[in-house]
């Protein structure tokens, strides 16, 4: 008998192309899909074992502790959709409007992860600052969510744009007042010079930071900003 015999390896069984996020892979290894650009994990089935303890999961607990009672929400970078089907089966009738730059990317969450399944779900294929800056052209208003969730990443990469003053302004403003705003960010010994930066800087746009740190596989811990405006 093989000592490997048993032994399960993920299996690749889409691969696409985009100009966004360069090769986009579908990993299956038993009931976990998972999202993959760079290596990097993007988003895993909400029903995978995984997702509860990792940073989808724990964001969807900040909610539950921060806004028990969440009628809508603002997403910034849906990649596969997990955090969108979390909040959607705690929250029953939340209005959800979630903002992705990759048509690709939307294309393989509809068709491995359910995302036309999600209810009360409006999704935004453009650039999140774009939306941020001239929400009323895309029939948003100013004031109009309980919580922004800001997961805008391209593998690994965290855009300029996420940093900057004006974005994290403009954002703000689609808050209502006292609104929740949850920044993800990777916090790999690499990242964690600019994390603390961010975390500094982002305390001047944003009440009472709070930091969670999530533990994700060696070496590839997420962390997760947020506060009230």
């Amino acid at each position: 008998m093989n000592i490997f015999d048993g032994i399960q390896i993920p299996k690749i069984i889409y691969e696409a192309q985009s100009k966004y996020n360069g090769n986009i892979q579908v990993y299956q290894l038993g009931t976990t899909r998972k999202i993959k650009v760079d290596n990097f994990d993007q988003s895993v089935n909400p029903e995978s074992e995984s997702c509860k303890r990792l940073v989808w999961g724990r964001t969807l607990e900040i909610l539950k502790e921060e806004v028990p009672e969440l009628k809508n929400i603002f997403i910034l970078g849906l990649g596969g959709g997990t955090v969108a089907h979390l909040i959607s089966r705690h929250y029953p009738g939340v209005s959800i409007t979630s903002v992705e730059i990759d048509d690709v990317m939307v294309d393989v969450a509809k068709k491995y992860f359910d995302l036309d399944k999600i209810p009360n779900h409006n999704v935004i294929i453009d650039d999140a600052l774009r939306v941020v800056i001239e929400p009323e052209n895309f029939g948003i208003s100013y004031g109009s969510f309980e919580a922004v969730f800001v997961d805008i990443y391209i593998g690994e990469k965290y855009p300029d744009l996420g940093s900057s003053g004006n974005f994290i302004s403009a954002v703000k403003k689609m808050l209502m007042p006292g609104g929740l705003v949850i920044f993800n960010r990777m916090y790999h010994s690499t990242h964690q010079d600019d994390v603390n930066i961010f975390i500094d800087y982002v305390s001047n746009f944003i009440k009472e930071v709070k930091c969670l740190v999530v533990a994700g596989h060696t070496n590839s811990d997420n962390i997760l900003i947020y506060g009230r405006v």
